[in-house]
């Protein structure tokens, strides 16, 4: 059986749920400089706090936003307007996991009307400590993108398929 192949299509709502999200939530423009294929043996995580979510229904597999630390509160200080926020705390860790819901909230609108599928998302997980390690599901293929934005890079992964080839893999 044919190992599934990267869609790109499923990334693209992704980037733009990133940058106007961003844009419009936390006040801070970011731009896509970068973009991977992840294998899956590379669990390592590259940035100290990532956001995983799980998407089910129609498509499946998950969602990852990982940041560097200093990244992390930073995005989260210009969200809350608060220029001096300089510690990783409970603040914090909400308001990652709340940029994690915009962003996926966002593209999963793009993606049920494009894809005419209703998908659903869990609540965020907040995973924090470097390093990190986190496995995309099996067979699922993950395309990641990397994002610059004035208070650092940070990384986004895709790693989604639609039922029928998800169940092929079964």
């Amino acid at each position: 059986m044919a190992e599934p192949k990267v869609k790109i299509e499923f990334i693209n709502p992704f980037v733009r749920a990133v940058t106007s999200s961003l844009e419009t939530m936390v006040y801070t423009k970011v731009e896509r400089v970068g973009l991977y294929v992840k294998k899956e043996d590379q669990t390592k995580m590259g940035g100290d706090i990532s956001v995983l979510m799980s998407v089910f229904g129609g498509l499946n597999g998950t969602v990852v936003l990982t940041y560097p630390r200093k990244v992390a509160i930073k995005l989260v200080g210009a969200m809350l307007m608060d220029e001096e926020m300089d510690d990783f705390d409970d603040d914090v860790s909400d308001g990652i996991g709340e940029i994690g819901n915009l962003v996926v909230g966002s593209a999963k609108s793009a993606i049920s009307q494009a894809f005419k599928c209703d998908a659903s998302v869990s609540i965020p997980t907040i995973l924090t400590g470097q390093p990190h390690y986190l496995q995309h599901q099996k067979g699922v293929p993950c395309i990641g993108c990397v994002f610059n934005s004035p208070h650092g890079k940070f990384s986004l992964e895709v790693a989604l398929l639609p039922d029928e080839e998800l169940n092929r893999l079964a």
